[in-house]
């Protein structure tokens, strides 16, 4: 497992081509942010609130992007061995298929935690170039840690997704749609509670604004105590609820709630990737 880990991750960070169009979707993001989106919910803010705060809730569903298409395109290398034959080499020497796919699954989840560990040194680099931003120390660990189940979320996701995919071409074409899709349902292209009620309710039904609240609760805790106070504390509720920040149903979910509903995503994609891992076997096989 170890050997075909670490031959995934050379692939993988060995074509300067295929991490550049992993990281795309959250490039887009990031630079609509820049150029359009920034500006508007500015507009929206209360007064003396300042660009930092929107400068780490872009961060939050920036990550959250970057988690989604980066582990897709590592575990693309699956879709490729399948397609050209090599897993099914690989079964001939007598490794076990669970083997095989656990030095997928490990390889994709490294990636998508580099990625995303990139992209935060990229953003906030520039953001604390650009409009002095400086994260505060305590929240570094909690977000690290978040990259990890973010990782293992999107990666047993995409695992399910891509277990009906056999051809590099149709990789490509669901790479375009996921990778389109993402920073909506992260609700980075529009905050969630600008779209309409049965668009929220459908983003819901995704684990990704999950994974953009669980960030931008650890990003933002502390700016957001810092600046709603006096008579701004009464206006917090609906900054967060509004941009994504906490995620409300009948009742608005707090930090520990959004994790466990993440991990249960986790569970769930994990469980349905195994009930369909015979067929992905099945197709290795007749290669064989």
């Amino acid at each position: 497992m170890l050997v075909l880990l670490n031959r995934n991750l050379r692939l993988f960070f060995n074509s300067i081509s295929t991490v550049l169009f992993s990281m795309l979707g959250a490039l887009i993001a990031f630079v609509l942010y820049l150029v359009f989106l920034r500006a508007n919910l500015q507009q929206g803010l209360p007064s003396g609130i300042g660009t930092n705060l929107l400068d780490l809730w872009v961060i939050g569903g920036t990550l959250t992007v970057t988690a989604i298409t980066t582990t897709q395109s590592a575990l693309g290398q699956m879709v490729k061995d399948r397609e050209q034959g090599q897993l099914a080499d690989l079964l001939m020497t007598g490794t076990p298929y669970w083997r095989l796919q656990t030095g997928y699954l490990a390889s994709a989840v490294v990636v998508g935690w580099l990625m995303q560990v990139l992209m935060l040194i990229v953003m906030a680099g520039y953001f604390g170039v650009m409009d002095g931003l400086r994260l505060d120390g305590s929240v570094i660990v909690p977000t690290l840690a978040l990259m990890v189940l973010s990782s293992f979320v999107w990666t047993s996701f995409n695992l399910l997704v891509l277990s009906f995919v056999h051809q590099v071409d149709t990789l490509g074409k669901i790479g375009t749609i996921i990778g389109t899709a993402a920073g909506f349902f992260a609700g980075v292209y529009i905050p969630i509670g600008s779209v309409p009620a049965a668009a929220q309710t459908l983003m819901k039904l995704t684990p990704a604004p999950y994974n953009a609240a669980a960030f931008r609760q650890s990003l933002m805790g502390p700016a957001i105590a810092n600046k709603f106070t006096g008579h701004l504390a009464n206006q917090a509720h609906l900054f967060e609820t509004s941009l994504g920040v906490k995620i409300q149903w009948h009742q608005t979910l707090d930090s520990q709630q959004t994790t466990l509903v993440l991990v249960g995503f986790m569970v769930l994609f994990g469980v349905l990737a195994l009930v369909l891992a015979r067929r992905s076997q099945q197709a290795a096989i007749v290669r064989v």
